[in-house]
């Protein structure tokens, strides 16, 4: 399989990449590309593997990002990170079994297409799920990723601002720009590994929409079978 590697870097406060609360994903995603190759090509994200996650505990923001290439961690921007740690994740994909329990996490955006029953100015446009819609939406994206969810714990997460779009568009606190709003619901629990290869592809491609701007990336880590 393709080498996976997973990169944990704690943002320097000083480094604005919120508005009104909510992440900048796009100002974030364009940071953490610079741990990718230059001159990619068309779709430089997923040609880098590029996903990630950042995780708020009290005012620190910890970002987990993951790339199919060796990230080039010398190329974050000065003063970006207060610190860096990085390993290979491919000897965890690799030993992934039917059968395996894991602790799975991922910040997803549970969405929903409305219908021809919608109305007019809705018909065709995305809709966030939330409740017991979001989980539904995850049980169905957890089982066709190969993965049989024993728990299910859902948390809505605050919403990330990714670039302008023309259908829907807010003003930042800086005045200066435009932005898109994902929602984020985090889901995360114990599971059983149902196929290791579905599995294998979903955590080095990511799960559902938004991925760019840090949904979408499944973590997962051995679990322990307590004894009866």
């Amino acid at each position: 399989m393709t080498d996976t590697w997973l990169v944990a870097i704690t943002v320097n406060p000083r480094r604005r990449l919120c508005s009104g609360g909510k992440l900048d994903g796009h100002a974030l995603h364009r940071e953490l590309m610079r741990l990718a190759p230059d001159d990619l090509g068309e779709r430089p994200r997923h040609q880098a593997g590029l996903l990630y996650r950042a995780e708020r505990a009290d005012r620190d923001l910890r970002v987990l990002a993951q790339l199919t290439c060796e990230p080039r961690v010398h190329a974050l921007a000065d003063g970006f990170a207060l610190q860096v740690q990085q390993r290979r994740l491919t000897p965890l994909l690799e030993a992934l079994r039917p059968g395996a329990r894991v602790h799975y996490r991922i910040d997803a955006n549970a969405t929903k297409r409305h219908g021809n029953q919608a109305p007019a100015h809705k018909r065709g446009k995305l809709a966030n799920l939330h409740g017991a819609e979001a989980d539904l939406w995850w049980l169905r994206k957890a089982t066709e990723a190969g993965l049989h969810p024993l728990q299910v714990r859902a948390t809505p997460q605050s919403d990330v601002l990714g670039p302008a779009t023309r259908s829907r568009k807010i003003p930042t606190e800086d005045g200066e720009s435009y932005s898109a709003v994902h929602g984020v619901t985090r889901f995360e629990g114990i599971g059983i590994v149902t196929d290791p290869d579905k599995l294998r592809h979903a955590v080095t491609t990511g799960i559902g929409r938004a991925r760019t701007y840090g949904c979408g990336l499944l973590s997962l880590a051995p679990a322990v079978e307590e004894s009866p």
